[in-house]
């Protein structure tokens, strides 16, 4: 497995080029993007997030639009004892809660992750209505709600409303874990609800070289930068960051600008580094190498105050 480039080790037989080879050439780097990912076509076109599809029957996340609205989502739901090992655990307040998390995965993403870590969410789900989902939800057990998946951008329209019918009637976190490629004015609400109930916003910020982003996931990294900014502006208590740390390709290099665009945000917001374990398409790649991980960390450390690492079981510790 060679880089069709510079000829050196890629480490995988999905990714044909070596990370510099991506970041230094913008146009073959967007033809191997446009192999890598599903494209779609039609003439309906949908405004549920920034890939602003033109499509027949599903867009690029794979929703069937006529089974999903505001009043009904593709969706699961299940409860995590707290504290839960969700990405902000180490420093969000619900750790201190006892009682459960209701987790809430929808199905269908706006982005096309060659590593997806819930790939089994491009198949199927099932339909649940508002109703249902706002009932269940009102047991006294739950102190938060996570909503991630999957990714809920396309589905924002039914989370929001979902959320706020919940809000009205009890005291509840609500948190969000996404892509952060949704539509502005989504975003915008999805924040106030946070902000409202003390919760959290997870930004995924996947890479920092824009070419490299769009080989990994089929997406441009600008909508999730400006919708990061637009949420720290909302509220800058509720904002947070990750980044997976793919082997040889997600290096120091990219943590360094990600980290560097956050602290010019503000040095405070919390960021943890993920160490990576093979799925979905990238499953010929290892565990991140600890010299990796550890590379990531330094680099984070020098922008931010607040750097942490997540799955560690998978390095042995």
């Amino acid at each position: 497995m060679k880089c069709l480039i510079c000829n050196r080790e890629t480490h995988t037989e999905t990714i044909p080029l070596c990370a510099d080879c991506i970041r230094t050439n913008p146009e073959t780097a967007d033809k191997i993007s446009r192999t890598l990912h599903k494209s779609v076509s039609g003439d309906r076109k949908c405004s549920l997030c920034e890939n602003f599809c033109n499509f027949s029957v599903t867009g690029l996340c794979g929703l069937d639009r006529s089974l999903i609205s505001p009043n009904r989502a593709m969706m699961t739901y299940y409860e995590d004892p707290l504290p839960t090992n969700c990405c902000n655990a180490w420093f969000c307040r619900g750790s201190s809660l006892r009682g459960t998390n209701l987790a809430v995965f929808y199905y269908g993403c706006n982005f096309d992750c060659l590593y997806c870590q819930n790939w089994e969410h491009k198949k199927a789900g099932r339909i649940i209505s508002l109703d249902v989902a706002v009932e269940y939800a009102m047991k006294d057990r739950i102190k938060c709600i996570c909503h991630f998946g999957g990714s809920p951008e396309p589905q924002l329209q039914f989370a929001i409303r979902f959320s706020r019918k919940v809000l009205k009637e009890r005291d509840i976190m609500i948190c969000w874990e996404w892509n952060g490629g949704g539509r502005e004015k989504f975003v915008k609400e999805a924040v106030k609800i946070s902000s409202e109930s003390k919760g959290t916003v997870k930004f995924d910020l996947k890479a920092w070289n824009d070419n490299l982003y769009k080989i990994l996931t089929g997406r441009s990294n600008k909508p999730t930068l400006k919708n990061f900014k637009l949420a720290y502006d909302i509220d800058p208590e509720v904002v947070s960051a990750t980044t997976l740390l793919v082997p040889y390709y997600v290096d120091e290099k990219e943590v360094e600008g990600i980290a560097s665009f956050i602290a010019e945000v503000d040095e405070d917001i919390p960021y943890s580094l993920l160490v990576f374990h093979p799925d979905y398409r990238l499953r010929d790649l290892p565990v991140t190498p600890r010299e990796q991980v550890v590379r990531c960390y330094n680099a984070a450390r020098r922008y931010l105050k607040n750097v942490n690492i997540g799955n560690l079981s998978l390095l042995g510790f």
